[in-house]
């Protein structure tokens, strides 16, 4: 299962026609890595998402939050 942002900048490169390879040329990555990132395999650095994100036309915005509380019985 991929992550939601993942899944975004998926949806984000279609809705381009864009392939992977065009993300991978213009982002600076290989084909491979944006292959592996969209199928879950791979664990990416905030830059290579923040990178991603600036060529599909999206701004990336990290941020941290509290966990959600556990619900107990």
């Amino acid at each position: 299962m991929t992550h939601p942002l993942i899944e975004q900048l998926t949806q984000a490169r279609k809705a381009a026609q864009m392939t992977q390879a065009d993300l991978a040329e213009r982002a600076g990555l290989s084909r491979m890595t944006v292959q592996r990132l969209e199928s879950g395999g791979l664990d990416p650095r905030l830059s290579t998402l923040s990178e991603m994100a600036r060529v599909l036309g999206l701004e990336f915005q990290a941020s941290a939050r509290p966990a959600a509380s556990e619900v107990t019985s």
